[in-house]
């Protein structure tokens, strides 16, 4: 059945832009590396590439990883977190409330770090689907274990929110985000509830994180945890040696390139342009072209361009993508 517009249309106007961004996905062949192993007298457990959705797999990994530990090292033993991203900001939390004495060591943190830039939605996009390293059962198991976690939150303070998705009829129809069980399956449209030229589509709703929210939340609760984060980043895996920690836990993602040698890893840049913050209670998604309400910006995205290691913004594709959702919404 047909249904009226419910939703107002953006203002994409220039007046409204506030910057334009690019940001590196740290992708990986094989999917997330989640492995313990020996580095010298350290135990060593690698928790990254989780490619474009750090954000919605963050939570499962930190847990898969703690079991790893588990399995590895004695219970009371200190542990240096290497990076404090998402991923090194989450499993720091899973630790510590496993009542581990955590460290964590990077040259950045948080908001200042490349997750500042995620939507977030919780879809498990831009990773491998079949993830020969870790297996599709376990990664299944992942991202139940991440949106089980997720839903646990305080879920006004840590910025998380459900909302409808929209997508047109025309954007590519990947059921295997749906088949898992974290996200219910979508329902089609005869038209969109959004503003701009008559459409059909399909809406489902999802766990949207707003991200700069929700990793100052995570420093936040680290800090009264007695979570530490000490500047310092490594070049060489010796000086990983001199640490007092006996048990490492890396998540440098893209840094695993060089520092562990890890030639799986490739980079996968996205653009976005950030406009003045608008409260539209909605999404739209068409792969790599979407629009997230963002509390501190609106987020128009985007593009997957694999193997570009260039993160400085790109002027032509920020133009591309203010000119397509201009288009969809009728604005141009």
């Amino acid at each position: 059945m047909a249904q009226s517009t419910q939703f107002q249309a953006p203002d994409l106007s220039d007046e409204r832009i506030l910057r334009i961004v690019a940001g590196i996905r740290p992708c990986r062949h094989g999917g997330l590396r989640l492995e313990a192993q020996q580095l010298g007298s350290k135990t060593l457990i690698h928790n990254y590439g989780h490619g474009g959705c750090g954000i919605t797999l963050s939570m499962g990994t930190a847990i898969a990883a703690a079991d790893l530990l588990e399995q590895c090292s004695e219970a009371d033993a200190q542990i240096a977190i290497l990076g404090a991203g998402v991923v090194g900001l989450t499993t720091a939390r899973e630790l510590s409330l496993r009542g581990r004495k955590v460290t964590i060591y990077a040259e950045k943190s948080g908001t200042e770090t490349l997750s500042a830039l995620a939507g977030a939605l919780f879809l498990p996009v831009g990773i491998e689907t079949e993830h020969p390293d870790i297996g599709h059962e376990r990664f299944l198991n992942i991202l139940t274990d991440s949106k089980h976690a997720l839903d646990q939150l305080d879920q006004a303070r840590y910025g998380i929110q459900d909302l409808p998705v929209y997508e047109p009829a025309f954007a590519a129809d990947s059921e295997f985000l749906f088949t898992n069980g974290t996200i219910a399956p979508p329902t089609d449209l005869d038209l969109l509830p959004i503003p701009g030229p008559p459409r059909s589509g399909r809406t489902f709703n999802a766990t949207f994180i707003h991200t700069h929210r929700f990793l100052n939340t995570l420093i936040e609760d680290l800090a009264n945890a007695g979570v530490e984060i000490q500047s310092r980043s490594f070049t060489d895996r010796q000086e990983l040696e001199h640490l007092q920690e006996p048990t490492i836990v890396n998540c440098l993602a893209l840094g695993s390139r060089s520092l562990f040698d890890d030639q799986s890893l490739y980079p996968a840049r996205g653009i976005l342009v950030h406009m003045e913050p608008q409260d539209l209670g909605y999404i739209i998604h068409d792969g790599y072209k979407y629009m997230f309400p963002r509390e501190d910006a609106l987020v128009l995205g985007g593009c997957f361009d694999e193997g570009v290691w260039e993160d400085t913004p790109d002027e032509l594709i920020a133009d591309e993508i203010l000119a397509h959702h201009r288009r969809f919404f009728g604005l141009s």
